[in-house]
């Protein structure tokens, strides 16, 4: 790897839906200091509601953009110990994804440019033994990872896999053309604001114009401003958040409550007028 590697030091980004309640996440950095003592590890997010792929994908790949060339390690597998792939992929900038073959790693590799190889990661040199049938996340994918960043060749972790053959993302592609936009509503944060899968790059939003927005809840005509406060409190509105996708946010208030707007509901935007 070019730049996440500095003298033999390797950068490790971490995100899962364990939390910090209990040990996952510690054993999970012991585990990868035991294989990489130097490696440092950036903790992107813990909080990712249980289970929730859709949304542990979206909070990766709004991630990865600002991080140089490094390894990431993503871990929300409700599919763990069954017959899904642990998998690494390597992306155009030259970053390795490493986590199960659920979706969750795709709209991150994505934005680093695409997946341009992608291996099983079958090599019991780069596990931890024994390997649970529970914890892949302290077993096979933090040990691998940390021996990626520590210079593991990655044509080594295992079989290719066709970058085709891999588990779509966890969301219906987005839909763009001049006057309207069809994706879904991915996740809330926890201000209520409602993060969708559409990209202001596929879809430049024009503030002070509006939108309507069509759910299962009806529809609604929204403004579009560049922040919050340009709004009155209790005012819905749609934005370009800071890592470029589309975002419905009520100022000082929850957007997912006023709306009626849940993750995984079907989202059409259209121009007023």
């Amino acid at each position: 790897m070019k730049d996440g590697k500095a003298d033999g030091i390797g950068l490790i980004t971490f995100l899962t839906d364990f939390g910090l309640a209990w040990g996952p996440v510690g054993i999970c950095h012991a585990v990868m200091r035991q294989v990489a003592p130097r490696a440092a590890i950036v903790d992107l997010s813990h909080g990712v509601p249980p289970f929730d792929v859709r949304a542990g994908s979206w909070v990766l790949a709004s991630a990865v953009p600002y991080t140089p060339v490094c390894v990431h390690v993503a871990v929300v597998d409700p599919g763990v110990g069954t017959s899904r792939l642990a998998v690494a992929l390597r992306a155009e900038r030259d970053d390795v994804l490493i986590g199960p073959d659920n979706g969750l790693l795709l709209p991150a590799a994505e934005k680093l440019g695409g997946v341009v190889a992608a291996r099983e990661i079958a090599n019991p040199a780069v596990m931890r033994h024994p390997v649970s049938h529970t914890f892949h996340g302290r077993d096979i994918f933090s040990p691998a990872a940390a021996h990626v960043a520590s210079g593991f060749p990655f044509e080594e972790l295992g079989p290719e896999v066709a970058p085709g053959s891999l588990v779509p993302a966890p969301w219906r592609p987005p839909e763009y053309s001049s006057d309207r936009a069809v994706g879904e509503a991915v996740l809330l944060d926890n201000f209520g604001n409602v993060r969708t899968n559409l990209e202001a790059s596929g879809w430049p939003l024009e503030p002070g114009h509006q939108v309507t927005a069509r759910t299962a809840s009806g529809e609604t005509a929204l403004p579009v401003a560049r922040t919050f406060g340009e709004q009155p409190r209790g005012r819905a509105f749609v934005y370009e958040d800071s890592s470029g996708y589309i975002c419905i946010a009520v100022n000082l208030g929850s957007a997912g409550e006023a709306l009626g707007i849940a993750p995984g509901d079907a989202l059409e935007l259209r121009r007023a007028g």
